[in-house]
């Protein structure tokens, strides 16, 4: 009697990898002319094997079926993921017949699986993988932020180059997906443009802060949207920026801290940047000392620009040409009621105009990072905010100005 295979179905957070074989069509005909029909076969074969070495080797990821003239796959680590990504190119460089284009998106899927093996996902984070692909020519790799966001963190500049592309659209009525694309400088460069349609800013899936009107309240979600309110709330604001018990993890990510705090660092109206942290996690203490202070001091050495430390770790500050300081404190708030929020208010010892407003943190997700001991440490990064204008929100605006007030006289 045969056994029924057992299927099981259930959600993983995962990277999603498609490739395909450059004009594998055409290819198959033109060999069929010049040589045979199985010489295309034993060409598809050799793809699917180097594909499979690269991508399953040491258990850094799962090609779950081909998909005629390509692969799908998956991967746990986008870092990896990117990096056996370039190593596919690399090899297949100068191949005389074999050019592949590859395509990843990160996110939620759901993954069928036989007999405890997996086989298949969906979703569309599956859909994006191959939309972005579609983007791309042989020889190139393209990613979306989810992927771009962590795989950025992890790998250095000495082991790969980026190209920002900007935001595309595959075909008409398909989501626009933010595109960056990776590649090994000293082999190919990056493309000057992807296929597909060039999209602005009014032409997002998503609408950018910019668009809204200043004076809502209104939920920004998902990380990559987080970043880009935290980007303009820096680049528009004046005046005293107050980080109420950050959770740090966004701005211990070299894009995060390109996102969040380096903007606020770079704009002259604002004057001062005070962070109240929590002295009860030693997550925290280590998180600001090991990743977040040395990203502030390697951003200001690049740039020439000259500072002063002062204080100690328990309260410090950065000091730069006055009134300009990013300072810290720690304390005790385990049992503060207040809320996870940065706020803009008027700097007192200036005549800068400025506009109240704040980002109230509604939600966190789970992040690792390696600290400078080489120990990991799970951190959190926002993917949930409230975004609080000026008009109409005196009342909570005032509130929360309250709460920065109660500490101002701990900072250096």
């Amino acid at each position: 009697m045969v056994g029924v295979a057992s299927r099981t179905e259930d959600t993983q957070l995962l990277v999603i990898f498609f490739d395909d074989m450059k004009g594998s069509t055409a290819l198959k005909e033109r060999m069929a002319e010049t040589r045979d029909e199985q010489a295309f076969q034993a060409l598809r074969q050799e793809h699917d094997a180097l594909l499979t070495e690269i991508i399953t080797r040491d258990g850094a990821g799962v090609v779950l079926k081909t998909t005629g003239d390509g692969l799908l796959a998956t991967f746990t680590k986008p870092s990896t993921a990117v990096q056996r990504a370039l190593e596919i190119q690399e090899r297949l460089h100068g191949h005389p017949h074999l050019s592949v284009r590859i395509g990843m998106d990160m996110g939620e899927v759901r993954i069928e699986s036989i007999d405890g093996v997996r086989a298949d996902a969906f979703g569309r984070h599956v859909d994006w993988a191959a939309h972005a692909m579609s983007l791309t020519d042989g020889g190139h790799i393209v990613i979306t932020r989810a992927v771009y966001t962590d795989a950025f963190s992890w790998l250095t500049k000495s082991q790969i180059a980026w190209k920002e592309h900007g935001w595309y659209r595959a075909k008409p009525g398909e989501p626009a997906l933010e595109i960056f694309e990776p590649y090994n400088a000293n082999i190919t460069p990056a493309m000057p443009a992807l296929r597909g349609e060039r999209i602005s800013g009014e032409g997002r899936e998503r609408p950018s802060p910019e668009s809204q009107p200043a004076a809502a309240v209104r939920i920004i979600r998902s990380w990559e949207s987080v970043a880009r309110d935290g980007r303009e709330f820096a680049e528009r604001g004046a005046g005293m920026m107050y980080w109420f018990r950050p959770p740090l993890g966004g701005i211990s990510y070299p894009e995060g801290f390109r996102s969040f705090l380096q903007p606020a660092l770079e704009n002259p109206r604002i004057t001062k940047i005070r962070f109240v942290l929590d002295g009860a996690s030693p997550v925290i203490s280590h998180t600001w000392f090991d990743l977040v202070i040395p990203q502030v001091e390697e951003w200001a050495n690049g740039r020439g620009r000259r500072f002063q430390r002062v204080g100690n770790e328990l309260a410090g500050s950065l000091l730069w040409e006055a009134p300009k300081a990013l300072s810290w404190i720690f304390v005790d708030v385990s049992r503060e009621y207040a809320p996870v929020c940065k706020l803009l208010v008027h700097d007192p010892d200036t005549d800068v105009e400025t506009e109240s407003q704040a980002q109230i943190f509604l939600s966190t997700a789970a992040r690792t990072v390696r600290l400078k001991d080489g120990s990991l440490q799970t951190v959190r990064i926002p993917d949930v905010i409230l975004r609080v204008g000026a008009t109409g929100n005196e009342a909570l605006l005032h509130a929360l100005n309250s709460v920065a007030n109660q500490w101002d006289a701990l900072f250096v």
